[in-house]
């Protein structure tokens, strides 16, 4: 049996895989399941990962990539396409072969600057490996022994060793001595991403960096989690719950599962379709989701009772004729009626999985839900890795909590407190300042019309808009009401309109929390009340 190197992998192809490793590979070949390593080039860091390396002393490097699809295709254009399990075909925006050749490449670069080899001593290679897939078309020049698919399951060994062979010569693969290959377990296992450290701490765009690289090493370590069927995952604000929710929905689709993704907050759901194009399709408003089912018209009144009781009853009374999910993953769980949980839960099939995301602090609807439903284990998030330290902090002290910043998060710059008689005017010379350091949004606990910013279009340059798809655009200033942004992040949040939390009913300390907790790098909260100011300044 091979020695293996690192976590074992959660993903239940990449077990099977695994297990076929262990069963067909010499003792003097090494596995290392889920692989990660950064690559810094000009200035810019991509973190990259393989399911596994194979290391072959006397031979070289394997980069092998695993998914999950029953039946792939190539075209004679080179596209390849999975069919889903209603049997449509999807063109991928990079195959398989692609992703792999990257990861090789990236890899062998990491541990030649690593090591300072002019040129990576042994052979590289690659192998894309189907566990239960079927090749339904190739083209006539392609090269087959990039692939193993189900049929060549009890040949790996085999086939990683052409894949080796016929990339270099005997005398490269000499190279690859016993010394080389404990080099490269020695700095790839245990090997998270790396955190680059930021020059100064007002240097938002490393701070930037900084966190979403924390961010992905927090979640590295959770993949364990979803070996369970039935699972909810509750964390305070910034604890990367969407982060994780759809890098599930993510991990599912990929592996030709039926899955869905919702949501409560339609804007949430715009943005993420927007930022996962290839898997928009799979991404809902629950709202949206349910009449989509029913093909229900809304009335003219009684809204919210339609949506949270009418609607989700329809959705029950539908759910026998309706194709089952192999997989449901609901973030802001607490937002959700009991109604419309109960009649998601409907939508699932009798063996389907279930991932619950809630942060009840979150609760500005008051759906009046106080549990994950439908969860056999609940995991907690702790700490909060979307915010800098300051502003988690300050956030922590307006409302009397007690939230960890995620240790290594950038120290960052504590929040702008302004009393002012123009709010819109000094909002706009905030948002002019910060516009160069990424997305700037504008929050108020009203509407736009009821808000300071009501007639601004424009101003220092920059547009104003109230559109989701404009978040992040050159600029723009994106607005929108502090519920309505409940979920999503920029890296800089201007709040308007600041009250005392509870003083008011628009102005709660679960929209406080909100608002506080959006910012990744840069908030200010501007009033026009002296009272509201010293609130505020009285913490420091």
């Amino acid at each position: 049996m091979p020695k293996v190197v690192g976590s074992l992998p959660a993903d239940r192809w990449e077990n099977e895989v695994l297990k076929a490793f262990k069963n067909q590979l010499p003792d003097n070949w090494v596995v290392m399941p889920s692989v990660h390593w950064t690559l810094s080039k000009n200035g810019y860091v991509r973190e990259g990962e393989a399911d596994f390396v194979i290391l072959v002393s006397g031979s070289g490097l394997v980069v092998v990539e695993v998914k999950g699809s029953k039946e792939f295709k190539v075209g004679e254009n080179g596209v390849w396409s999975r069919r889903e399990n209603n049997g449509t075909w999807v063109e991928l925006k990079e195959s398989p072969p692609e992703q792999a050749i990257r990861n090789m490449h990236d890899l062998t670069k990491v541990l030649n600057e690593s090591y300072q080899w002019p040129r990576f001593p042994g052979r590289y290679s690659y192998l894309v490996i189907y566990p239960q897939g079927e090749i339904a078309r190739l083209p006539a020049m392609f090269d087959e022994s990039t692939i193993a698919t189900r049929r060549h399951m009890n040949q790996l060994a085999s086939r990683l060793r052409n894949s080796l062979e016929k990339r270099g010569g005997d005398g490269r693969g000499e190279q690859f001595v016993t010394q080389v290959v404990e080099s490269v377990i020695d700095h790839l296992k245990n090997r998270k991403f790396r955190v680059y450290k930021a020059d100064f701490a007002e240097d938002v765009a490393d701070d930037s960096e900084r966190i979403e690289q924390l961010t992905r090493q927090q979640f590295a370590s959770l993949k364990g989690l979803f070996q369970l069927p039935s699972v909810a995952v509750v964390g305070p604000a910034g604890s990367g719950k969407t982060v994780l929710a759809i890098w599930r929905l993510k991990s599912l689709i990929d592996q030709g599962k039926r899955a869905v993704y919702i949501c409560f907050n339609r804007a949430l759901a715009a943005s993420l379709r927007m930022l996962n194009p290839d898997y928009a399709d799979f991404i809902w408003n629950v709202d949206k989701l349910f009449i989509s089912i029913c093909s229900e018209t809304p009335p003219a009144a009684g809204l919210k009772e339609f949506y949270r009781e009418i609607l989700p009853g329809r959705v029950m009374d539908y759910a026998d004729t309706y194709e089952k999910y192999d997989s449901i993953v609901v973030d802001e769980g607490q937002d959700l009626s009991e109604c419309q949980i109960i009649a998601l839960l409907e939508l699932r099939s009798s063996e389907g999985e279930w991932a619950f995301f809630s942060d009840w602090k979150q609760d500005i609807f008051h759906a009046g839900n106080t549990a994950p439903i439908g969860a056999e284990v609940v995991f907690s998030l702790h700490h909060n890795c979307r915010n800098t330290v300051k502003i988690n902090d300050a956030s922590n002290l307006y409302l009397n909590s007690r939230i960890e910043s995620m240790p290594g998060m950038p120290l960052g710059v504590a929040p702008l407190v302004q009393l002012v008689n123009n709010q819109s005017m000094r909002a706009w010379e905030i948002a002019q300042k910060w516009s160069g350091e990424g997305s700037v949004v504008i929050l108020s606990p009203y509407r736009y019309e009821n808000s300071s910013m009501n007639g601004q279009i424009s101003g220092y340059g920059l547009r104003l808009s109230t559109e989701i798809s404009d978040l992040g655009k050159a600029g723009t200033v994106f607005f929108s009401t502090i519920k309505s942004f409940k979920g999503i992040e920029a890296r800089a949040i201007i709040v308007v309109d600041v009250g005392i939390p509870d003083e008011h009913v628009a102005f709660s300390k679960e929209d406080l929390y909100v608002a506080t907790t959006r910012a990744t790098t840069r908030l200010a909260l501007i009033t026009s009340r002296k009272d509201v100011a010293d609130y505020y300044t009285a913490f420091g």
